[in-house]
């Protein structure tokens, strides 16, 4: 008969008894394993393969900055629109300024480019030279109106054009199937 005093013999898979698991491999900061031998390098798989027609990751990065360089742009012709009191078509004159729908219109195109970009959408390129386009239009409304920042607005455009032309250098295209 088992003594009282002593405590019962744990069940085998007892969580508490249980050896714990061996260490992992430590990681050095060049992103090798220290399990690995010396002069191997430890490759680990994409999480999911680019597809065709995405940005790579620098293209996707310079981007992002382009168009968040626009919306900054864009932000910076309102703010001089309002400190010199010329108005663009797209704010209106103080008085009588248009509705915050139209205000924001400008900057609608650039941050949809913006959101696909960090969203790894497919055909950014074709999206960057469609709101360069209406970036476009919005500046050439205004060169007969407030010429000087029509041509900031222009140029803006034009900046964001000439980056997204470039960008289709890194598109990923189909695998040659030979």
């Amino acid at each position: 008969m088992p003594d009282p005093a002593e405590p019962p013999e744990p069940a085998v898979d007892d969580p508490v008894t249980r050896p714990p698991p061996p260490p992992l491999p430590s990681t050095t900061s060049l992103g090798t394993s220290s399990a690995t031998p010396p002069g191997e390098q430890d490759v680990r798989p994409h999480p999911r393969p680019p597809r065709q027609g995405e940005l790579s990751v620098g293209w996707r990065a310079i981007t992002a900055a382009t168009w968040i360089g626009v919306v900054v742009g864009l932000a910076a012709v309102w703010n001089a629109s309002v400190q010199i009191g010329l108005s663009t078509w797209w704010l209106g004159p103080r008085a009588e300024p248009q509705p915050r729908y139209i205000q924001f219109a400008p900057f609608v195109p650039p941050v949809l480019v913006l959101l696909a970009t960090i969203n790894q959408m497919r055909w950014i390129p074709w999206m960057g030279l469609g709101a360069s386009a209406l970036l476009g239009a919005v500046g050439a409304a205004d060169l007969g109106r407030v010429t000087s920042l029509a041509v900031v607005e222009l140029a803006i455009a034009g900046a964001a054009g000439a980056v997204s032309i470039a960008s289709f250098s890194g598109v990923y295209r189909r695998a040659d199937p030979s």
